[in-house]
C-alpha cells in the first residue's frame, strides 16, 4: 500500500514538474482579413501559428482562444508534429484537429501535453455583430495558462485592435471629407501662386475625390464597400495633407536660406537698419519653421500656411531693399562708405583747424 503511494506521490510531483519549458511562442502575428476598420455584418478571418515546445504545458494547463466575432463564429485547430506547419515530407505531421463555434474556446491541456515539440495553426472565421458597432475590437486572442508557475516566454497574445464603423456615422464622415477636399483645393491654389510644385498633392487628392465619390455612390445600402471606400478617401487626404505639409517647409527654409543671403548684400551696401529688420524677422521665421519640421518628422502634418506666407514676404520685402540700395548713390561706396566719412570729416577738422589759427595770427599782428 505504501509503495502504491510512494509512486502516486510521484506522479503528482513529475506531473507539476512538467510545463517549466518555456511557453507557447510565435513567428509571426495573426493574419486578419479584412486588416482595417470593419463594419457591422461583415465577415472576417484570421489565422495564426504557434508553437509548444516539449512540456510546455501541461495535463492541468489550457489554451484559451477568444474574439470579438459573435455571429457565425468557427474556430479550426490544426496540431502538427514538430516546428513545421504542412511538412510535405510526412504525411502523418497531422496529429489531430479540434474545432469549436464559441466565441471563446478552450483547449484543454490534457490534449496538447505531448512529449515532442507540436505546432498548431490556428484559423477562424466569423461575421463583426451589429453591437460593437463605433468599437474597437480584437480579432484573435491566444491566452496560455500552462498549468506550471515555473513556465516562462509568451503566454499570451492580441491581434492589433480595429474599429467597427458606425454606420450613422457615415453620412457626417463624407461631410468632413468633403471639405477637407475643398480646404486642400484652395491652399493648393496658394501654393501654385508661390511657384510650389503641389505635383504629389494633387495626385493623392484626385484620388481621394475617387475613392469619396464611391463610398457615395455605395452608400448605406452597401456599408461595408462604402466604408472601405470612405477610409480609402481619408487616407488619400492625409497623405495630401502630409505633401503639402512638406511642401510648404521645403520652400519656406528656400525662403529663409534667401532672405540670409540678402541680409548679408544689404550689410555690404550700407543698409544696416533694413539688414537688421530683415534679420529679425527671418529669425522668427525660422524658429516657426524648426518646430513644425519637428513636427512633421514626427509623422505629423503641421499647416505651415503662414509661415509660408510670412516667408514669401521677407523674400519680396529683402528684394525691394536690395533694389533701393543697388539704385543709390552711396550704393557704389558700400562697406568703405563710414571710413569715407571719417576721412572727410577729419579733413574739414584740420582745415578748419589751419583757417582758424591763421585768421588768430593775422588778428594778433594787427592788434600789436
Amino acid at each position: 500500500m505504501k509503495q502504491i503511494t510512494y509512486v502516486l506521490l510521484a506522479l503528482l510531483v513529475c506531473a507539476t514538474l512538467i510545463g517549466t519549458a518555456s511557453a507557447f511562442t510565435y513567428t509571426d502575428g495573426a493574419i486578419v482579413d479584412p486588416s482595417g476598420s470593419l463594419s457591422p455584418g461583415e465577415a472576417v478571418t484570421a489565422s495564426m501559428t504557434i508553437s509548444l515546445p516539449k512540456d510546455s504545458i501541461s495535463a492541468s494547463g489550457s489554451l484559451k482562444l477568444t474574439t470579438a466575432l459573435r455571429d457565425s463564429t468557427l474556430w479550426t485547430v490544426y496540431v502538427y508534429k514538430g516546428t513545421v506547419v504542412n511538412n510535405k515530407t510526412s504525411e502523418d505531421a497531422l496529429i489531430t484537429t479540434f474545432s469549436s463555434t464559441s466565441f471563446a474556446y478552450t483547449i484543454s491541456g490534457f490534449v496538447l501535453d505531448y512529449d515532442q515539440p507540436v505546432t498548431l495553426y490556428i484559423a477562424l472565421s466569423g461575421l463583426v455583430p451589429e453591437s460593437l458597432k463605433g468599437q474597437s475590437v480584437t480579432i484573435m486572442k491566444i491566452d496560455e495558462n500552462s498549468g506550471s508557475a515555473a513556465a516562462s516566454g509568451y503566454s499570451t497574445y492580441s491581434s492589433p485592435t480595429q474599429t467597427v464603423y458606425n454606420p450613422d456615422d457615415f453620412s457626417g464622415m463624407v461631410t468632413v471629407a468633403d471639405e477637407q477636399i475643398t480646404s486642400l483645393e484652395s491652399r493648393i491654389t496658394t501654393y501654385t501662386t508661390y511657384g510650389i510644385d503641389v505635383s504629389s498633392v494633387v495626385t493623392n487628392l484626385q484620388s481621394a475625390k475617387t475613392s469619396l465619390a464611391a463610398a457615395k455612390s455605395a452608400g448605406t445600402a452597401d456599408i461595408a464597400l462604402a466604408n472601405k471606400k470612405l477610409e480609402a478617401a481619408i487616407t488619400s487626404i492625409n497623405a495630401a495633407e502630409k505633401a503639402l505639409s512638406l511642401a510648404g517647409l521645403t520652400a519656406i527654409k528656400a525662403n529663409t536660406d534667401a532672405v540670409d543671403l540678402i541680409v548679408t548684400e544689404l550689410y555690404g551696401k550700407g543698409w544696416d537698419t533694413e539688414a537688421k529688420l530683415l534679420a529679425t524677422t527671418n529669425q522668427g521665421i525660422k524658429n516657426t519653421y524648426d518646430v513644425a519640421a519637428l513636427s512633421y518628422n514626427a509623422g505629423g502634418s503641421p499647416d505651415v500656411d503662414e509661415t509660408l506666407k510670412a516667408s514669401e514676404e521677407a523674400v519680396a520685402e529683402g528684394n525691394a531693399y536690395l533694389e533701393k540700395a543697388s539704385a543709390s548713390p552711396l550704393a557704389a561706396v558700400g562697406s568703405i562708405l563710414p571710413i569715407i566719412i571719417v576721412i572727410v570729416v577729419a579733413v574739414v577738422v584740420v582745415f578748419g583747424a589751419i583757417i582758424f589759427i591763421r585768421r588768430r595770427r593775422g588778428g594778433w599782428d594787427e592788434l600789436g
